[in-house]
C-alpha cells in the first residue's frame, strides 16, 4: 500500500514536530521534508498529497502564502488549522483556497482522524468546540460542502 505524502507547515517548531509525529503514526501516512526548509520549494520538488499548515494568525501575508501554496501545487490538498476561531470574512476567505479546516484545541486521535477524513472524503471542517462560528456562515449558492460541527454532519441546503 502507499502511503500518502505529507508535508507540516508551522513557524512553532514544537507544534510542527507535534503534528508530524501524529501523522506519521499512520500507517497510511507519510510527513516528507526537512525540518525549518523553505515551505514553497519543500513543496515544490516533493509533491505531497497533502499540506498540513498551522495559521498563526489570519492576516493578509497567511493568505497569500496559502494562496501560493495552492496555485504551485495544485494537486495538493490544503489542509488548515488554528488554535483560535476564524470569524466572518477571514472564516469565507480561507475556506475559498483550502480543503479542510481544523480549529483547535484538538486531542491527537482527532487530528488523526480529522486528517484522515479530510484525505480521503474531499472536504471536512472540524470546528472543535466554538460556539462562536455558526453553520450560516457556510450559507451561499456556490457553497455546498458537508460541514461537520463538533461530530454532526450537516449537508447544507
Amino acid at each position: 500500500m502507499q502511503k500518502a505524502k505529507v508535508i507540516v507547515i508551522s513557524s512553532k517548531k514544537v507544534v510542527r514536530g507535534g503534528v508530524a509525529s501524529i501523522l506519521n503514526s499512520a500507517e497510511h501516512l507519510e510527513v516528507i521534508g526537512r525540518e525549518g526548509a523553505d515551505a514553497f520549494k519543500e513543496a515544490y520538488r516533493l509533491q505531497p498529497d497533502l499540506l498540513v499548515y498551522e495559521i498563526s494568525s489570519s492576516s493578509e501575508e497567511e493568505y497569500v502564502v496559502l494562496t501560493k501554496l495552492k496555485d504551485l501545487c495544485g494537486w495538493t490538498k490544503v489542509i488548515i488549522f488554528s488554535s483560535f476561531p476564524l470569524k466572518g470574512e477571514d472564516f469565507k476567505r480561507f475556506l475559498g483556497i483550502c480543503d479542510s479546516y481544523l480549529q483547535g484545541p484538538l486531542l491527537p486521535g482527532f487530528l488523526l482522524k480529522a486528517v484522515e477524513l479530510a484525505c480521503y472524503s474531499g472536504y471536512f471542517f472540524y470546528l472543535g468546540s466554538s460556539n462562536e462560528i455558526k453553520p450560516e456562515l457556510m450559507s451561499g449558492e456556490d457553497n455546498l460542502l458537508p460541514v461537520v460541527f463538533g461530530g454532526k454532519e450537516q449537508n447544507e441546503k
